[in-house]
């Protein structure tokens, strides 16, 4: 199974309100019944996302760190470590990722580099590929339609790693 990341926007009022059961995050954005929230997922390509975003493995600038480690931790306790991101964070990320279109993104892909870093799942760089890019640059893509989609909304975004 390995370690993925993914991400839930939705609008303020209904992130603030989570915000206040804390201890529920985990249960109320997992086993929510309506379609009011909008998904994503990176598998396992989120780390390479990261790093050919920010050049590092786990730190980096605003915007482009927050796009995949970026938030405020919703509870030190949860195992799944939720972060929220505001929706003006969610704006700003959006903004960085359509400056950097998966053209552009994908010239930045340095498979070498990847194993390099030990980028999760550092395996994968050198023995796939074109596959093991083209894994990240389809990924990268959905990553920045759900930051666009989030921001036209106004929405804040919910992420983890687990």
């Amino acid at each position: 199974m390995g370690m993925t990341w993914s991400a839930t926007a939705m609008d303020p009022a209904r992130a603030a309100a989570l915000l206040e059961q804390s201890r529920q995050i985990e249960e109320a954005l997992y086993e929510r019944d309506d379609q009011a929230a909008q998904d994503a997922y990176l598998d396992k390509a989120w780390h390479a996302i990261h790093f050919v975003l920010t050049g590092s493995a786990w730190t980096g600038e605003a915007p482009w760190a927050w796009a995949i480690l970026g938030g405020t931790p919703v509870n030190e306790d949860d195992d799944a470590s939720w972060r929220h991101l505001p929706a003006e964070q969610v704006r700003e990320i959006a903004q960085a990722l359509a400056a950097l279109p998966p053209a552009e993104f994908a010239q930045r892909f340095d498979a070498q580099a990847l194993a390099d870093a030990q980028i999760y799942p550092d395996v994968i760089w050198l023995r796939d590929g074109e596959d093991a890019k083209q894994y990240v640059l389809d990924y990268y893509a959905q990553l920045s339609g759900f930051y666009a989609a989030a921001a036209a909304r106004g929405d804040d975004v919910f992420a983890t790693i687990g």
